[in-house]
Parts: structure tokens; sequence; C-alpha cells
């Protein structure tokens, strides 16, 4: 009779290997060199790989699960999937490329991560990276500096004389020239199909994925899409996507900037709209299980350093029930 307990064994470690490199991934610690060792641990050898898939499987059968609860309840889910992508600064584009070539169909396990819970290929591959929860400060030439809010994004692109940044995802605050002498050259940030300059500003630049949005809290800033233009002055905004530039509209930047005081803060706005904002800094998802569910109003605020309290309070002013499940994924029902 054979005994399998070696090959069983084996297999037993390469499953928590492959858990291992799952759990690396998502931490918002993953270095250059990490994800050269994770494309090699992969292509040494093909239990790795499988491996690997059935982890994603897991995954897929915790969509599955969640829909066919929300299918008895005769409801849909409404789950928010968002991917950036962007044209890459040469580093980003080489590594890119390495990992497509040195580990094959198992690349999208980064460039769509299930659910968002770990970051995408271009968000590892940034210049400057923040995790959940953490902010950061970096200061360019002439008095530029660019607060990045959570989970956000930053390639440095521009070259020679050019003060040009890429906001692969997240959110950012920047204030150009807030000096005696301004920069004579404007700052520009780059967003997904559009651009946009400043040279004596403040402003707010979000990039959710499918659409960016542009706050100017003061000066003027200049938005180009799609050969269009918008000029925002203090307290106006405009959304962008790849459908152009929408219509210029007014903003409460008290609201846009309220992140930068460590609050989150909504005014009558939908579930559908307040989770997936609440998703951006907590570990895991929190998942709306139906669409009546997503038009409830929400008029509260809340602490950005107490972000786990959130969940139980929303679903006690809305006498809503939850379920736990696992990698930190909340249903809402």
């Amino acid at each position: 009779m054979k005994n399998d307990s070696g090959s069983s064994e084996r297999s037993e470690s390469v499953s928590n290997e492959a858990r291992n490199w799952a759990i690396r991934l998502r931490s918002g610690e993953v270095s250059q060199v990490d994800v050269e060792a994770f494309a090699h641990w992969r292509s040494e050898n093909p239990a790795h790989r499988r491996a690997l898939a059935e982890i994603n499987a897991q995954w897929d059968l915790l969509r599955l699960a969640a829909r066919n609860l929300a299918a008895k309840q005769d409801h849909v889910i409404a789950v928010s999937d968002i991917v950036s992508s962007s044209r890459g600064s040469t580093r980003r584009a080489w590594l890119s490329g390495a990992m497509a070539s040195s580990i094959g169909g198992a690349a999208y396990l980064l460039a769509r991560p299930p659910l968002d819970l770990w970051p995408s290929l271009s968000e590892l591959a940034a210049d400057y990276r923040t995790d959940i929860g953490e902010r950061r400060q970096v200061a360019f030439a002439d008095q530029t500096s660019v607060e990045m809010n959570t989970r956000t994004s930053l390639a440095v692109s521009g070259t020679g004389a050019e003060r040009q940044i890429e906001l692969i995802a997240g959110e950012i605050a920047v204030t150009t020239g807030p000096g005696l002498r301004p920069p004579s050259e404007p700052f520009v940030v780059v967003a997904g199909p559009g651009r946009t300059t400043a040279i004596h500003a403040r402003f707010d630049l979000r990039h959710g994925g499918q659409s960016i949005a542009v706050v100017c809290l003061d000066g003027e800033v200049r938005v180009e899409c799609q050969g269009n233009v918008a000029m925002l002055k203090a307290s106006q905004q405009v959304v962008y996507g790849t459908r152009g530039l929408n219509d210029i509209a007014v903003a409460d930047g008290q609201v846009v900037e309220a992140w930068r005081r460590g609050l989150l803060v909504f005014d009558n706005k939908p579930l559908s709209q307040v989770i997936p904002e609440i998703n951006r800094y907590r570990r895991g998802r929190i998942v709306l299980i139906n669409e009546e569910i997503g038009r409830l109003s929400l008029d509260a605020t809340f602490r950005l350093d107490r972000i786990d309290e959130v969940v139980p309070k929303i679903a006690d002013i809305f006498s809503l029930k939850i379920r736990t499940l696992p990698g930190g994924v909340v249903l809402l029902t």
C-alpha cells in the first residue's frame, strides 16, 4: 500500500507558502524585490501555480456565496470593483512587463485583486504609496507639496524642468507655489484621461477608477480632458472620465478636506456612496447585500482613528444585520 503522507506534507507546505504570499501581497509592504521573488517562486514549480489558482478560486466562491445569499432574498449585491489603469513611467512599465512575462496568467491576481483586498500591480510599482489608514507628505520643487490620503499611489513622470506627477489611484491635496515668488511653470497632475495644472493654487484630486474629481480650494486650476478645458476657481469642482468633462459644480471645501483633519463627513449621502468611501480606510471589504440598503441616506461624521466603529454604528442606525466573512469581508443585510 502506497504511503501518501510525504506527498500530503509537501502539498500542505506549498499551500502554506501560497497563502503566505497572498498575505504578503495584500499587506501594503511589498517591495520590488518581493514582487520579483514572488514571480520566481511561482514559475519554479507547477504546484505553486496550482496553489495560487486555488486561493483565487476561494475568493471566487466567496463572491458566489454572497450573490447566492442575495438571490435568496430577491436582491442584487452592490459590489464596487475599482480597477485603475494608467500610462506608467518607464520603471512601472518595466515591472509590469517583467511580471507578465515571468508569471503568465497569474498576473491577474495582482492586476485585479479579489474585492480590492490588496494593491494592484500598478499601485505596487508606484514611486510613492500609502497603505490603508496611512497619510504621507511629499515635497517637490518650487515649494509645491502633495499630501497623500490613504491607499494612494503616485508616480513621478515629469522629465527635465517639467513638474509632473501621475495619480495612479487614491486622493491627494496639492499646494503649489505658496511663496512670494510662485513658479513660472505649472505643476501637472496626470490622472486617467485628463491633466490638472496649477501655478499658485490649492486643490484636491481624487482618482476613483472610473471617474476623477478635481476640487479647487484656492487660486485657479485648469483641468483638461479629451480636448475640453474647465477653469476652476475656489469652491468649484469638476468630474471627468472616459466620457469627458462634466459640468463645473459648487464644492464644499470643508467636506472635501475633512480627511486631512482625520474625519469622514457624510451629508445625506446614500449608503451606496458611503460604503465605498469607508472601504478605503479599513482592511477587508464592506458589501451591501441589496440595492434597497444602498438607497438609505446617512448624515454623520466619523473619526478615522475609530474606523472599526463605523460598521456597528451604521448597522444600529438602520437596523441592519452584520455577517462577517474571512479576509475582513462584512455583509450588511
